[in-house]
């Protein structure tokens, strides 16, 4: 039950993400561990999208999520916690610590809040998904 809607919620099914250039990194990201009891999902492919970067374009990507979150609180009624603003070159371990101290700072919301990366991080690389 939970695989459907952990489905349900996201733009693309994870294991149907398709890695478009090689990978230029070797980061251990473990932001998405919280998915692994519960729910099963690829977490890899978002790790290997984020590997496929330069390591000079995580901080697009890391202020592409801080935005995102942003506007979500400012068109909806809901009060999602916002991420802590970076205007500096980060690190692939930086962005690991980052999300995960984001994503696990409130257990009740730390579900929304991984869909909410998730979604992000597809958008990120798929800006052209309805």
């Amino acid at each position: 039950m939970n695989n459907i809607i952990m489905r349900s919620v996201l733009n693309i099914e994870p294991n149907n993400l398709i890695l478009r250039s090689k990978l230029k990194g070797d980061i251990r990201y473990n932001f998405l561990k919280n998915l692994k009891g519960n729910y099963n999902v690829k977490d890899t492919k978002y790790y290997d999208l984020l590997n496929s970067l330069d390591t000079f374009k995580l901080k697009n990507v890391y202020r592409f999520l801080y935005l995102r979150i942003y506007k979500i609180n400012q068109k909806t009624s809901c009060e999602i916690s916002y991420l802590k603003r970076k205007d500096r070159k980060i690190s692939g371990e930086e962005l690991n610590e980052y999300l995960n101290n984001y994503i696990n700072q409130d257990e009740k919301d730390s579900i929304l809040k991984t869909i909410i990366i998730m979604n992000g991080i597809q958008l990120y690389f798929f800006p052209n998904i309805n």
